[in-house]
């Protein structure tokens, strides 16, 4: 089982059944992380750590070329390398948390389509609204018939929705 980190934005907090507005960060171990870490904070627009990743990256390639020093280069990168891939999803989180994202909840499931079911499933329904009805809509839409706007007078049947009026249906 893995763990899901929910955070809703700050302008949509009232609607969180929006499955759009709801952003589920999956904690844990990233590979994409560990094997790329300053591309994996750059896609994420993490910029101040990817600055520092790239700048950790040199200084670890500048040490290891060092003689006598090449295995401090390969433990600092490689240590460097781990860290980012445990904690990165957590530093997502926090930086996310600073720009005004609220962390809702923590989700344990398998993938990510069950911890969306599971935290859609507790959230309140939605109140439905009813549709109009074809005819509601369509005077809404259209003048009346006493109104002068240039056009023709919609038939006695009422105004036609398409190409030809079938008789108002």
């Amino acid at each position: 089982m893995r763990s899901y980190l929910v955070l809703t934005p700050p302008e949509n907090r009232q609607d969180r059944n929006d499955p759009d507005t709801a952003l589920f960060v999956r904690d844990g171990f990233s590979w994409v992380a560990f094997v790329f870490p300053w591309a994996w904070l750059g896609w994420n627009r993490l910029w101040l750590a990817t600055i520092l990743a790239v700048a950790v990256e040199i200084g670890a390639g500048v040490l290891g070329n060092l003689s006598g020093f090449w295995l401090a280069g390969m433990l600092l990168g490689f240590a460097f390398h781990l860290l980012v891939a445990l904690e990165g999803r957590h530093y997502l989180s926090e930086v996310l948390q600073r720009r005004g994202f609220t962390l809702d909840s923590a989700i344990l499931a398998p993938d990510i389509a069950t911890a969306e079911q599971i935290y859609f499933s507790a959230l309140p329904a939605r109140e439905r609204q009813a549709l109009p009805v074809v005819a509601d809509w369509a005077r809404q839409s259209h003048p009346s018939a006493g109104q002068d706007t240039g056009h023709s007078a919609p038939t006695a049947a009422g105004p036609a929705l398409g190409l030809f009026d079938h008789g108002g249906r």
